[in-house]
C-alpha cells in the first residue's frame, strides 16, 4: 500500500477517535444518537479492523446505529467480485456454479453470496475484498504507532502483546483457508443439542475464498420475542455451546456479535442455533483449560488451592498480582458467581462491573494488566453470552450445564492437575479458597435481649455502608470509634477472613458484626 493510502487510513481513524470523543462529551440525547449515527457510518466505511471495532460496539452499545454493522453493509457489485472468483478457481465460474446471486450485504473483511453448486447444493460464498489484505496491514502499521497513554501507561499493560495478538489474529483471519480448518474442527468437536456449524465445501476453499453450506434464519432482536420455552432452548444451546469449545474443544469463537449467530427451527420444529464466522477464534491449550476449569471448581468447592497460582498457570503475571493477592479469592467469587449458584442464574441481576470496583477499585486496572494479551478473546466470548442471555430475557443453572458439558471425569482431572510452581514474593498475601470466610453475620440485642439477627454470602461485606440503615450509619460515624472505609479496605487487601468486625454500642442496643 502507497504512503498516501497510508496515511488515508490514519486520518480515516482520527476521524472516527473525534467522534467517539464526541460522543462521550455529549449530554443531550438527541445529539447522542446524532455523533452515534456518524461514527457507525465511519465503522462501515473504513471496513477492516474499524469495522470490526464498530461491530464490537454492535455487540455491546445495544443501539440502532450501529444495527447495520450486525446486519452488513453496502456490498461490492458482483462484477466487480466474478474476476477474483475465477482467479481464485482457476476456471470460469459457471464450471463450479449452476447460479451464484448478488451479495445482499457485507461485513469488514469481505462479503457473502448465495450460490447453487453444479450437484444442485445450495451453498454460501465468502470472498475477500480485493486489497482488502493491503489496508488491513497499514491499519495495523498505524495501531503499532499508538501511544501508551492513559490506564495503559499508568498500570502497565503490555501494549506491545496486545499489538501483536491484534496482528496475529487479523493476520489469520485474512486466510479463508485457515478459518475453513477451524470451523470445520469446531463443527466435529463441538457437538451440542440444538447447535448448527455450516458444512465447509474444503476442496472448494482457498486463502480469499471460503465455500460452505448456505444457512437461514434470524438475528436475536427478531428470536428474543419466541416463546420462552424457545428462548430457553437457545440460551442452553449458546451456553452449554462455550461450555464445549473452551473446556473440551480447546477452541472458543472469540466473535460473538449478534450477525454471527442465526437463529431458526429445525425440521422438528425445534429450536436451533446456527452459528457463523469462524475467522476470530482463540485456541487454548489443555494446561490452560485445566487451570481454569480448576479454578472455578476450587472457587465453587472451597477446595485448599490458591487463586495466585491459578491465574499465573493461566498467563497471568504472577508478580503484577502481589498488590492485590489478597482480594483474589474473594475476586474469584465475584467472577464466577454464576458457577457457584445451585439454581438459574439471572444475567439481569449480575453487577460485576460493580462488584469488582467494590473490590479492587483502580486496582482493577492492575488486574486486567496482569494477564495475557489472548484472554481478551476470551473475555469477549463471556461478556457476548451474557449479552445474548440479558437479550433473551432467560435464566439458567450454569454449574449444572458446566457438569453436563464436561462431565465428572474432566471435572474430577482439573481438581487433580498439579499447576506449575512459582514462587510467592515475601509482600504476597497467599490465601485459599479454603480460608475465606463464606457468612457475613448481624446481630442486633437490646437489653440484652436479640432483636435481629441476619446471614447473607460474606462477599456482600464490601458494601457494608449500603447495608447499614442510613440512622444508624450516622451515629456509627458520629461516634468516630469505627472507620468503616478502613474496614473494608483492609478486608479488600487482606482477604475476606473468619473475623469479628466490630461492635457498636448505642444507648440500649448493640450491634455485633462479624464473619465466619
Amino acid at each position: 500500500m502507497t504512503l498516501f493510502k497510508t496515511l488515508k487510513r490514519g486520518l480515516h481513524f482520527f476521524r472516527i477517535g473525534l467522534a467517539a470523543k464526541k460522543i462521550q462529551r455529549t449530554q443531550n440525547e438527541t445529539e447522542r444518537l446524532l455523533a452515534k449515527r456518524a461514527l457507525a457510518g465511519l465503522f462501515a466505511d473504513g471496513r477492516g479492523i474499524t469495522m470490526k471495532i464498530g461491530q464490537l460496539f454492535a455487540g455491546t452499545d445495544g443501539a440502532t446505529p450501529f444495527q447495520e454493522l450486525v446486519e452488513g453493509i453496502a456490498p461490492l457489485p458482483l462484477k466487480a467480485i466474478i474476476p477474483q472468483l475465477e482467479m481464485e478457481f482457476g476456471q470460469p465460474v459457471k464450471t463450479i456454479f449452476r447460479s451464484i446471486d448478488p451479495a445482499i450485504a457485507a461485513a469488514s473483511l469481505g462479503q457473502v453470496h448465495l450460490a447453487e453448486l453444479k450437484n444442485g447444493d445450495q451453498v454460501a460464498v465468502k470472498i475477500r475484498y480485493p486489497d482488502i489484505a493491503d489496508a488491513v496491514d497499514a491499519e495495523l502499521r498505524l495501531v503499532g504507532l499508538l501511544p501508551g497513554v492513559g490506564p495503559v501507561s499508568r498500570w502497565g499493560f503490555d501494549l506491545g502483546a496486545y499489538k501483536k495478538s491484534l496482528r496475529d489474529n487479523m493476520q489469520r483471519e485474512l486466510d479463508y483457508r485457515s478459518e475453513a480448518q477451524r470451523q470445520d474442527y469446531f463443527g466435529r468437536t463441538v457437538r451440542v443439542p440444538g447447535l448448527h456449524v455450516p458444512e465447509v465445501y474444503m476442496e472448494l476453499c482457498s486463502e480469499r475464498v471460503l465455500v460452505q453450506s448456505r444457512a437461514e434464519g434470524v438475528l436475536i432482536d427478531k428470536a428474543d420475542s419466541w416463546p420462552e420455552q424457545d428462548r430457553l432452548a437457545i440460551g442452553k444451546t449458546l451456553v452449554m455451546t462455550l461450555f464445549k469449545s473452551l473446556f473440551v474443544a480447546g477452541e472458543v469463537h472469540g466473535d460473538p456479535h449478534p450477525g454471527n449467530i442465526f437463529y431458526s427451527y429445525d425440521e422438528n420444529g425445534r429450536p436451533l442455533v446456527t452459528l457463523l464466522d469462524f475467522g476470530c477464534t482463540m485456541t487454548i491449550a489443555e494446561s490452560r483449560r485445566l487451570a481454569l476449569l480448576k479454578l472455578i471448581v476450587g472457587c465453587r468447592e472451597r477446595h485448599p488451592i490458591t487463586p495466585l497460582d491459578c491465574f499465573a498457570a493461566l498467563g497471568f503475571d504472577s508478580k503484577k498480582l502481589v498488590p492485590i493477592s489478597g482480594s483474589l479469592p474473594v475476586l474469584c467469587q465475584i467472577l464466577f458467581k454464576p458457577f457457584l449458584l445451585n439454581h438459574a442464574f439471572d444475567p439481569a441481576q449480575w453487577q460485576l462491573g460493580q462488584a469488582v470496583n467494590d473490590l479492587l477499585a483502580d486496582y482493577r486496572w492492575w488486574f486486567r494488566s496482569a494477564g495475557p494479551a489472548d484472554l481478551f478473546l476470551l473475555m469477549r466470548a463471556f461478556q457476548g453470552l451474557i449479552q445474548q442471555l440479558q437479550q433473551l430475557d432467560v435464566k439458567l443453572p450454569w454449574w449444572q450445564l458446566l457438569q453436563q458439558v464436561v462431565g465428572e471425569e474432566l471435572i474430577q482431572q482439573a481438581i487433580a492437575y498439579q499447576l506449575p510452581e512459582i514462587t510467592h514474593l515475601p509482600t504476597a498475601t497467599v490465601l485459599s479458597f479454603d480460608q475465606q470466610a463464606t457468612k457475613l453475620c448481624v446481630c442486633v440485642t437490646e437489653d440484652g435481649e436479640p432483636r435481629v439477627s441476619v446471614t447473607m454470602p460474606a462477599d456482600e461485606v464490601l458494601g457494608l455502608e449500603r447495608l447499614i440503615p442510613e440512622e444508624v450509619l450516622e451515629r456509627i460515624v458520629a461516634s468516630g470509634k469505627i472507620d468503616l472505609k478502613q474496614l473494608v479496605d483492609s478486608l479488600c487487601a487482606n482477604g475476606i477472613t473468619p473475623q469479628q468486625l466490630f461492635i457498636f454500642e448505642d444507648d440500649r442496643k448493640i450491634y455485633r458484626v462479624w464473619l465466619e
